[in-house]
């Protein structure tokens, strides 16, 4: 839980007590949800360094990359509340895209 909080594995191996980092490893497991938020960040900062985007605060604002952190959460595990709560949001931002859509359309008409 501390990794997924963001807490470095050097943090963690301290903590739990453990001489040898790859003790640390065994136990500790970074949910699908965590790996893509890190992935998206670093890939937003490495778009940012070659000039190819606006990073903003290192998280992209469209549909596809919150669906893509969203969906990832569902290859976690996750007890039904959460579930419903993942669920939800996918919802959302489809309904948040299709509207947009829908008027960025009816813009051009």
């Amino acid at each position: 839980m501390l990794l997924n909080a963001g807490a470095p594995i050097l943090t963690v191996q301290t903590i739990l007590g453990h001489k040898n980092i790859d003790t640390t490893r065994r136990y500790a497991r970074l949910y699908d949800g965590t790996v893509a938020t890190h992935y998206y960040c670093a890939m937003a900062e490495v778009e940012s360094r070659m000039g190819l985007q606006d990073v903003g605060d290192g998280f992209a604002s469209d549909p596809a990359h919150l669906l893509a952190l969203v969906d990832s959460l569902q290859n976690g595990t996750l007890n039904d509340d959460q579930q419903e709560t993942v669920h939800a949001l996918r919802t959302a931002i489809l309904d948040l895209a299709e509207r947009e859509a829908t008027r960025v359309a009816e813009q051009h008409i």
